[in-house]
């Protein structure tokens, strides 16, 4: 009878260990799923607040103004997109352009003169052309302030310093309002690059002056692009673009404002692609890469002013 109930009594003690341990086990199980859980639920939450985290924009600017349309187009990205200014880099240099390329365009202007007088003629004051001073723009308010002049590079491109370029590399994106034709390391120090507008279709017409050679060739449509730009003139990744239809206006004039009205929607599209997980810019060869036009001479001249004068007569 001892040796029974001492079996038993040993029987029940393991049973109890059993469960102890079983228990114990349990709730250790338990512990672990909560705190797997609780890691999962902070991912998800750290997740959520990178992806509602404002992108960071860069304005490169001229020095103390920028033209109504460009003012317009930042206007409309800080109000439909996430985009917040933190840093403008405004070029100190009163000309933006190099000395190289200041006497090229004075050779130039010698057959640029007949439309440039035409021009004056008729008023070339476009209201998208009028100046905005760039400390009114929006959204600029809180942000840091850099001014620098820009290192000459091959006599007429523009690099900035290392500074500015340092501080672009905190911002996701630059946009290009100043500063000339961009080269060096600030084309690439935003995480997304610098946006930068081309009035034109990079499939047709490259160069400048924007619209004026659709207009010559009696084109129907012409382009506006927002480019992610890089060392080729015209030439950078495809971002945002449409086109305008031109083929009724009247003048070069006309041409020109409908690419400046056009143009006010296209940073805020701009900006939304390139936060998209399934955009990629759009790159195209050097096959692809439409004709460089410069300013016009000779015969383009006369197409010029005779499509003026039956734009004008015409109505």
């Amino acid at each position: 009878m001892t040796e029974a109930t001492d079996q038993m009594e040993t029987t029940d003690r393991i049973d109890q260990m059993g469960t102890t341990s079983s228990t114990n086990q349990t709730e250790t199980t338990n512990l672990t799923d909560h705190m797997e859980t609780n890691s999962t639920d902070r991912t998800e939450e750290t997740d959520r607040t990178d992806a509602t985290d404002p992108t960071q924009v860069c304005l490169l600017t001229p020095p103390e103004t920028v033209p109504a349309w460009a003012a317009r187009t930042v206007e409309r990205m800080l109000a439909e997109t996430d985009a917040e200014i933190s840093l403008v880099v405004e070029n100190a240099c009163a000309d933006e352009r190099s000395t190289g390329e200041a006497v090229r365009r004075l050779f130039d202007l010698r057959e640029w003169g007949v439309v440039a007088a035409a021009l004056e003629l008729l008023g070339d004051d476009l209201p998208p052309l009028e100046r905005v001073p760039v400390r009114e723009l929006d959204g600029v308010a809180d942000a840091e302030w850099i001014t620098c002049e820009p290192n000459t590079v091959e006599g007429w491109k523009n690099a900035l310093p290392e500074f500015p370029v340092e501080r672009m590399a905190e911002t996701d994106v630059g946009i290009r309002f100043g500063f000339g034709f961009l080269v060096g390391d600030a084309l690439t120090a935003p995480e997304m690059g610098v946006l930068s507008f081309h009035h034109g279709n990079l499939r047709e017409y490259r160069g400048q002056p924007m619209g004026f050679w659709e207009y010559v060739h009696g084109r129907e449509t012409a382009g506006v692009t927002v480019q992610r730009i890089n060392e080729t003139l015209d030439g950078g990744e495809i971002v945002a673009d449409r086109r305008v239809a031109i083929g009724d206006a009247p003048t070069w004039n006309a041409v020109r404002c409908r690419l400046y009205d056009a143009s006010e929607e296209m940073l805020a599209t701009a900006v939304r692609n390139l936060n998209a997980d399934d955009f990629e810019p759009e790159t195209l060869s050097e096959d692809e890469l439409g004709d460089l036009y410069r300013l016009p001479k000779g015969r383009p001249v006369l197409t010029f002013l005779r499509r003026t004068t039956r734009g004008l007569l015409l109505g």
